[in-house]
């Protein structure tokens, strides 16, 4: 685990092995959160990995073990350095361009984003640095069909309502919130323990809302040890500016249970018309820190905690007068999904849908 390989450790494992009666053995490679307990570590495919794996054949076949591999790092071979972009995994990207119907258009398309990682132009975030002498990431992206489609009436930009925009404390960029970039975060001050963050959109007057979109990012794997927790996200209406009711729950699966890993959330809901929509974000009280982080000196390891989250970093935010599908990303298997009937869509409204000719 982790480049955590001594040919001693090898030696050791194989030889209780054969002494217990084990017919064979399995290499497999793996990181995940392990911390660093070899002098050196061995990183996947250096000589000295692939040293010791010759070391770990040739003493397996002295025992009489039979030797197996898993084909794990990169998750799966798809997925490796050693494999060109062009036949690695891919993913589906995509852009909009906004054109007045009616009449011919010439102009150039946004480009849809280039960048690997798991979702639009989300970017790999790995815990740890790749070794030194390591390949790049491979980049690869391939032009895909260009669809034109008629937008529903009621389905226009949130612009054209002149919203104001307002937090319940910092300075929030609006614009940030729906520019498609969900790399690039704003920040809403974290409050006190038990209470809300919020971003509120006011309009002139009372308009339906049907979906939202939101992305935020994780306040990192050491919060815990500083007393922070993930906020409980909610999104919230209200006629008068004062009283607020819940509409939909930002961060959790269907039926408000197990969360969604999905990199982007989009909740799509029956229209709501209210003067007022309000995303919350409600400070809960200090987690537990992990069994694996209790006792741990990380600066002898080599690992550097980063001071605690003054503000939750939000990338997108955005809600939407027109329909959306419901846990779109999920639908569409950017993250695996055991069940995906509870997040069904409907809408009563039929005109909120594009019309299939």
């Amino acid at each position: 685990m982790n480049g955590n390989i001594t040919k001693e450790g090898i030696k050791l494992d194989l030889e209780w092995m054969h002494r217990v009666g084990i017919a064979g053995f399995q290499n497999f490679d793996a990181a995940l959160q392990t911390p660093k307990v070899v002098d050196k570590r061995l990183a996947y495919m250096t000589p000295e990995w692939k040293d010791a794996f010759k070391y770990a054949i040739t003493t397996g076949e002295g025992l009489g073990l039979e030797m197996a591999i898993a084909g794990s790092p990169g998750w799966s071979e798809t997925g490796g350095p050693w494999v060109p972009g062009s036949e690695g995994m891919k993913k589906y990207v995509w852009s909009e361009t906004v054109v007045e119907g009616g009449k011919p258009f010439t102009g150039k398309l946004a480009h849809p984003p280039t960048v690997t990682g798991a979702f639009q132009n989300l970017g790999i975030h790995d815990l740890l640095e790749a070794p030194e002498g390591s390949k790049p990431v491979p980049q690869f992206y391939a032009d895909g069909p260009v669809v034109a489609y008629k937008r529903a009436s009621g389905d226009v930009p949130l612009e054209s309502l002149h919203p104001k925009v307002t937090a319940s404390s910092g300075s929030p960029d609006a614009a940030m919130l729906s520019d498609g970039d969900l790399e690039k975060t704003t920040k809403l001050p974290i409050p006190k323990i038990g209470e809300s963050a919020w971003i509120q959109w006011e309009f002139p007057e009372p308009e339906t809302m049907r979906a939202v979109s939101v992305v935020t990012s994780d306040l990192g794997q050491f919060a815990a040890l500083a007393g922070l927790a993930e906020p409980v996200k909610t999104l919230e209406a209200s006629d008068d500016g004062q009283t607020f009711r819940e509409i939909a729950k930002l961060d959790a699966g269907a039926g408000g249970g197990a969360t969604s890993s999905a990199p982007q959330h989009t909740i799509a809901f029956p229209g709501v018309k209210a003067k007022y929509f309000r995303a919350v974000f409600k400070r809960g009280p200090a987690p537990q820190i992990p069994d694996w982080a209790q006792g741990l000196d990380f600066t002898s390891m080599g690992i550097k905690i980063p001071p605690p989250a003054t503000d939750y970093q939000i990338a997108e935010l955005a809600i939407y007068p027109g329909a959306r599908v419901n846990h779109f990303e999920d639908k569409a298997a950017f993250v695996p999904v055991n069940d995906l009937y509870p997040y069904w869509s409907s809408s009563s409204d039929s005109s909120a849908a594009v019309a299939k000719s």
